[in-house]
């Protein structure tokens, strides 16, 4: 899944990722420190005579490097500090800023900026005057980038000029229950929203319930305010009670009838993260109650699932091994879920290239994006998803039931993968040149649940 989905008729397009209105005294925070904004550096590469892709579009090669400009610092968002070591929550499209590319075809130069550094820049207030422009104090490398929830955590690990530094005194700032809150709720954001200049922008609002659309089960749930926000304010802070209780992350379109309304994604979005920065980095993260996970206005699988971290190493070694981890119900075998997970795979191509087709693109459009000729393409088109062409484990599986979960341990063996609780499964670790590992287990009851080490052997 990709950050939650919202219809297109009701929601902006564009995240806030590029109006000062009077608050009410108890809502504004005595600390400003921990609401920072967030920035890149970026180094831009300036080439002469591209190469240009069928009708202009795309750069089949750059030409010649004429250049290189930078690094320079670009703000694009904003970011809430969680925790005394320097834990900061955003959005992950804040973080995950994509090259910047324009070309001039009179002159046939083209300039591409892209990211100079893993770390993003963190300006902080000084002597935590609010009238003020923040400062690069900071910069803060990526602890958790959870596309799915559109979350990403960061951890402070350099001044701002990239010498290493390991304070644990930040001002922080409290989580607060998302699904606490009655209708009409007082709620305050604040951020660096491009329109309100550099300095930080306090807006007011209330809580309008939370976004509910049939036509996107399980995605939905972001809390619903008219609380003024603007590109910039993605990845700040809204609270209630000067808890932190969601952050900001979309806003309608502007051309829409009505009133603006914003749209924040509830903090419980940010567990895996959390839970990531505990057991994969040994930090101290926030907790999350339980009783907010199962609160019935969660609508996000935390409502009913786990996060299961672990680590998978060599015997020989002890070193960390990438492979594949996979829970299965114990009365599927492998091979099952393997059949299983194929047809999901091509049902989903079929549903995509026949909502495409539907939107105007063609055969041949659809052949290069999906790297299938374009025969397979018309063929693909033509099949018609019913019960009577999918399997009976594919109609229960898209209908709710737990059959499978899947992951993949990084460089250092870590894994996290989520699992309905009470759930009894069969974990499976799969590595060519290794024998297979299987173990059984059970999922608790909580919000999360480190099964430790492991070790498989290499054939």
């Amino acid at each position: 899944m990709h950050p939650r989905n919202l219809k297109a008729a009701t929601l902006a397009a564009a995240l806030l990722c590029l109006v000062r209105v009077p608050i009410l005294s108890d809502e504004i925070p005595s600390d400003f420190t921990p609401y920072v904004r967030l920035g890149h550096l970026l180094k831009v590469s300036v080439y002469r005579n591209p190469i240009l892709g069928p009708s202009g579009h795309g750069i089949v090669n750059p030409g010649e490097l004429v250049r290189e400009e930078g690094p320079i610092a670009m703000p694009v968002g904003s970011g809430t500090i969680i925790s005394a070591e320097g834990l900061i929550l955003t959005n992950w499209h804040v973080y995950a800023i994509e090259d910047q590319v324009q070309y001039d075809p009179r002159s046939r130069i083209l300039r591409v900026a892209e990211r100079a550094s893993t770390t993003m820049l963190v300006y902080r207030l000084i002597d935590n005057d609010p009238l003020r422009a923040p400062v690069v104090q900071f910069r803060a490398a990526p602890v958790s980038l959870d596309e799915e929830h559109d979350t990403a955590l960061l951890k402070i690990v350099e001044d701002a000029e990239g010498n290493p530094i390991d304070l644990r005194d930040f001002s922080y700032v409290a989580l607060g229950n998302p699904f606490g809150m009655k209708i009409n709720a007082d709620l305050a954001v604040l951020g660096y929203p491009g329109k309100g200049g550099d300095t930080i922008t306090i807006t007011d609002g209330k809580f309008l319930g939370y976004y509910r659309d049939d036509g996107f089960p399980g995605q939905d749930g972001f809390i619903k305010t008219d609380a003024a926000m603007s590109p910039g304010n993605s990845g700040g802070s809204a609270l209630n009670d000067l808890a932190l209780v969601g952050v900001p992350t979309a806003v309608t379109l502007p051309q829409l009838a009505g009133s603006d309304m914003g749209y924040i994604h509830p903090v419980t979005w940010a567990l895996k993260g959390l839970v990531v920065a505990q057991f994969k980095f040994g930090y101290h993260p926030p907790e999350i109650p339980l009783e907010w996970l199962t609160s019935p206005y969660n609508s996000d699988e935390t409502a009913q699932s786990i996060f299961i971290t672990g680590y998978v190493l060599a015997a020989n070694s002890g070193r960390g091994v990438g492979s594949q981890v996979i829970a299965i119900r114990p009365d599927k075998t492998l091979e099952e879920i393997a059949r299983l997970h194929q047809e999901l795979q091509s049902a989903a191509l079929v549903f995509l290239m026949r909502q495409m087709s539907e939107y105007g693109v063609s055969a041949e459009d659809l052949s290069r994006r999906f790297e299938v000729p374009v025969d397979r393409v018309k063929e693909i088109l033509e099949i018609e998803l019913s019960d009577e062409t999918i399997s009976e484990d594919t109609r229960r599986y898209l209908g709710g039931e737990f059959f499978y979960t899947n992951s993949e341990s990084d460089e250092d063996g870590f894994f996290i993968l989520s699992v309905p609780r009470g759930e009894e499964v069969v974990l499976h670790v799969l590595k060519e040149g290794y024998f297979p590992f299987h173990k059984d287990l059970k999922a608790q009851s909580g919000g999360f649940q480190d099964i430790g080490r492991f070790k498989i052997f290499g054939r």
